[in-house]
């Protein structure tokens, strides 16, 4: 495809924040118009701001530029390839007069790495091969996320929030990880699924709801996982900017686009506030996302993997370990606590998802 130069003359001075939101404004839409943006810079003495792009042709750039940018002057220029590569040198050596902030632009975004380890058929394990497997795993977490400048957020049991200052160095990390997990040959790694979500959002303070936010979704982004790292748009279209020959491998990963993830909050937004109620079923979804039984069915499936009963059972067992763990009540009562409507289709339900009675569950995890 070729590429476009899009200037936009500003109407008033703008911080590098605020040209970096602009930024990730582009990118959420970008794919509607089948365009990349592949960096900008912003020139303070002219208060002018450059885009480059690559599009099917200009009136792709147009659209995207009104649809994002409606009311601000531009002006689109075709520029040639061959010219690119030193284009990008000049802007990441700054020989051009910028308002540059390298923690912030063209291609920084604080992004969150969420990872977990989901056990499954573990009453054939040694309490010996579980805590071996373990420290593996964290010692391969730890390395990866020192090797890629991360900082762990928050670490519950098998579970990591890791920050990261680019795109590329938590997209990086978390191949890594990945490939490395997947090469294990151990019988007691085959008994776990190794779940990874990516989100990001424009670097700022930690107490902020929009940092917050990128946290809650990578978390569901990891929960929902199954082979492949869940990662929103943003943040994969970041990664292939970085440079024009990165090429996005689609084989590990999957991107989510906007519209996805306003779904998936809306439905695990729906179920914090439910999952306990024995009367849930997909009727509710369906009242609750304003589609029909079908339509959530297609979409849960698809970007979930699970038919929305499947995903309403599996949550509620989900917590009951977690429950069991932090021994927060006897079997029974943690049945009725979950949603089960009895102790004995709970123990039915726990024993067909991880293969192990939930009294088993109980001393194997003493043990540990």
């Amino acid at each position: 495809m070729p590429f476009f130069i899009d200037r936009h003359n500003l109407q008033r001075v703008m911080s590098a924040e605020h040209m970096a939101q602009r930024h990730l404004d582009d990118i959420k839409i970008q794919h509607k118009f089948n365009c990349r943006k592949i960096s900008y810079w912003y020139d303070e003495k002219q208060n002018v701001a450059f885009c480059l792009f690559e599009a099917p042709d200009r009136k792709s750039m147009e659209a995207m530029h009104n649809h994002a940018h409606n009311g601000i002057p531009n002006q689109i220029s075709e520029v040639s390839p061959t010219i690119i590569e030193s284009f990008i040198k000049q802007i990441d050596s700054s020989q051009i007069p910028a308002k540059f902030d390298p923690k912030i632009a063209p291609f920084a975004l604080t992004t969150i790495m969420a990872s977990s380890l989901e056990q499954y058929g573990i009453n054939s394990l040694e309490s010996k091969e579980l805590k071996t497997f373990y420290k593996n795993h964290r010692d391969l977490i730890l390395r990866m996320i020192g090797n890629y400048h991360g900082n762990i957020i928050s670490q519950t049991g098998l579970s990591y929030i890791v920050a990261f200052e680019s795109g590329s160095a938590a997209i990086t990390c978390a191949l890594k990880i990945h490939k490395e997990f997947h090469s294990l040959e151990s019988s007691t790694a085959k008994k776990f699924k190794l779940k990874i979500g990516i989100s990001g959002c424009v670097p700022d303070n930690i107490e902020t709801a929009n940092y917050q936010n990128s946290i809650i979704l990578a978390k569901r982004l990891c929960y929902i996982a199954q082979e492949k790292i869940l990662v929103t748009l943003e943040v994969k279209n970041l990664f292939q900017s970085k440079s024009l020959k990165v090429i996005f491998k689609g084989d590990r990963i999957k991107t989510v686009p906007p519209e996805d993830v306003k779904f998936i909050n809306s439905v695990m937004d729906y179920m914090i506030e439910n999952w306990k109620d024995p009367n849930l079923h997909i009727e509710a979804f369906e009242r609750h996302l304003g589609a029909s039984k079908s339509q959530v069915y297609r979409k849960m499936i698809s970007l979930i993997g699970q038919s929305p009963n499947a995903f309403i059972k599996e949550y509620r067992l989900n917590r009951a370990v977690e429950l069991l763990k932090q021994k927060k009540g006897n079997i029974s009562e943690i049945a009725f606590d979950t949603g089960f409507n009895s102790p004995s289709y709970f123990s039915k339900c726990f024993q067909q998802e991880y293969k192990i009675k939930p009294s088993d569950y109980l001393l194997i995890n003493e043990q540990l």
